[in-house]
């Protein structure tokens, strides 16, 4: 049930966003087989005045966070970022230089769904 949040510079076209949706979505399920309807995804453009870029990145620098259940090791954590940025290369032509991936994963009690904390599912 991965959470995604999707932060890039506004100016971005539907089917640019829509191919980033997918990008991730293919990482995704290449590194962890998760499946389409357990995946949450939103995009947040900033104005590019509100988003203060390090010297040397355009306005292709994306920023992923991924919000998973507790108890992937490391090593799975790798792969997912490794997968998410070759698809964004493959996809999108963004270089693995442009791309900030930051995953974490709350404790079950930090999760809710239907009413239900993650502990009574």
């Amino acid at each position: 049930m991965p959470a995604i949040k999707i932060e890039i510079i506004k100016g971005k076209s539907d089917e640019y966003k829509k191919a980033l949706f997918e990008a991730v979505f293919e990482g995704l399920s290449n590194a962890i087989s998760t499946p389409r309807e357990k995946l949450t995804q939103r995009i947040f453009e900033w104005e590019e005045g509100n988003y203060d870029l390090a010297p040397g990145k355009s306005d292709k620098y994306t920023l992923i966070e991924v919000r998973l259940l507790p108890g992937r090791d490391a090593v799975l954590k790798k792969s997912i970022i490794s997968e998410i940025t070759r698809t964004l290369g493959e996809l999108l032509q963004i270089p693995p230089s442009e791309i900030l991936i930051i995953i974490s994963d709350p404790p079950l009690e930090n999760w809710g769904h239907g009413g239900l904390q993650a502990l009574e599912w």
